[in-house]
């Protein structure tokens, strides 16, 4: 009754939305554009466009291809994108309106490429909005150019990546720095041209155990393109482990073990500090996994693990990550069963979202956001960022 889950609309606009230059067009009423716009606003800190067909009562009993022919124009003509992607919403599903039509109608009409998007909300959850468009922008976009090439230097795509910002930017330098070039982020702060040319890395790299793994399935079968899933480099092991995969699957000659034993000091001193905290994990499959494993390196007991949705490697990575811990864990829970778990064993921290402040609110309990599109949470620097945010949070007598 209360889901910690969201609608299949929501999985594809986040996952559209990091292409640069590109407007996604809702089929639909304008509440879905303007509450997926709003959230996600919200939690990126970063201006977002949406469109709409803002469908009325009559639109939806007699239909509207008309509606979204005349809405598909004005947006290629106002705002002159690369991609515009239409997206069906939980009314124009159930009646069954021909978004591929249109969009076949229209492709010769407007400047910008077309794709289509089947996101009823009550399809599934947003996990299978996000494997649907990246399903469709590799099998539209990235298998017909059908390019052999490959990158002169050692070149890889991160997959399943929606949040862009300080973490991806910072880890874009810190590979350069190594030797790795990101050759396409899908999707985060990637270009139309960066998705036809997915094929010239080597390597994949899925950063999302929901939406990674289907892709790079896909694209070793096309272009026989090898792909790792873990580690995730949240936290000072983690990201060790993340870069020296890396750096052992190209042969580089890179000293990395030097610039990890910098860390140790600071290591140290945050695990003497947060020894023996409990923690509480709210977060999608791939975070909460390497938040774990985090927090336990921190000291910390992970108390809570929630985890919103679970994917093909989530349970196996999930114990190794726990260890001799024995947290309560929660797969699709409802809000009521975090919150008795919580009020009943008042860990000292959340880490989580923006959702979780209610907890904070309510049970007085300190929350670090480390999903906020503005923070930055990985690799080495972003390991030490979040240990001393957790211990100022902590030690503030919150």
């Amino acid at each position: 009754m209360e889901p910690m889950s969201t609608c299949k609309l929501f999985g594809a606009i986040r996952a559209l939305i990091g292409i640069k230059n590109t407007i996604p067009v809702i089929h639909g009423p304008r509440g879905c554009a303007y509450h997926i716009r709003y959230l996600l606003s919200v939690r990126s800190g970063s201006k977002i466009r949406i469109c709409s067909t803002e469908l009325s009562q009559e639109d939806i009993v007699f239909g509207a291809e008309n509606k979204l022919e005349e809405t598909i124009i004005a947006v290629d003509r106002t705002y002159k994108p690369d991609l515009i992607p239409i997206l069906t919403s939980c009314s124009t599903s159930i009646i069954g309106e021909d978004i591929q039509k249109v969009a076949r109608e229209l492709k010769d009409e407007i400047n910008a490429d077309i794709i289509t998007i089947s996101a009823g909300g009550f399809e599934s959850d947003q996990s299978g909005g996000y494997e649907e468009v990246l399903e469709t922008l590799i099998r539209d976009i990235t298998i017909p150019n059908q390019t052999n090439e490959k990158a002169e230097k050692p070149s890889i795509n991160l997959i399943g990546v929606f949040r862009g910002g300080p973490d991806l930017l910072k880890l874009k330098k810190t590979l350069k720095r190594m030797g790795v070039n990101i050759n396409c982020v899908l999707t985060s702060g990637s270009k139309l041209e960066d998705i036809r040319n997915i094929p010239l890395a080597h390597l994949n790299y899925s950063f999302c155990d929901i939406s990674g793994i289907i892709p790079c399935k896909i694209l070793k079968e096309e272009f026989e393109m090898p792909f790792i899933y873990y580690p995730f480099p949240m936290g000072f092991s983690n990201s060790l482990n993340f870069f020296k995969t890396l750096i052992d699957h190209f042969k580089l000659d890179y000293p990395l073990q030097r610039e990890y034993d910098k860390l140790k000091p600071s290591i140290d001193y945050f695990h003497q500090e947060l020894n023996g905290y409990k923690a509480a994990i709210i977060a999608g499959p791939t975070r909460a996994i390497a938040l774990t494993s985090f927090v336990r390196e921190l000291g910390m007991t992970p108390i809570l693990i929630s985890i919103d949705l679970i994917g093909e490697y989530t349970l196996k990575e999930l114990q190794w990550a726990i260890g001799d811990a024995k947290p309560k864990i929660l797969i699709e829970p409802e809000l009521r069963e975090i919150e008795k778990f919580i009020e009943k064993e008042k860990p000292n921290i959340i880490l989580g979202g923006l959702g979780e402040s209610y907890f904070s609110y309510n049970f007085k309990i300190p929350v670090l956001d480390v999903m906020h599109g503005k923070e930055l949470t990985l690799g080495f620097q972003g390991a030490l960022t979040i240990s001393q945010k957790i211990l100022n949070l902590i030690k503030s007598n919150f």
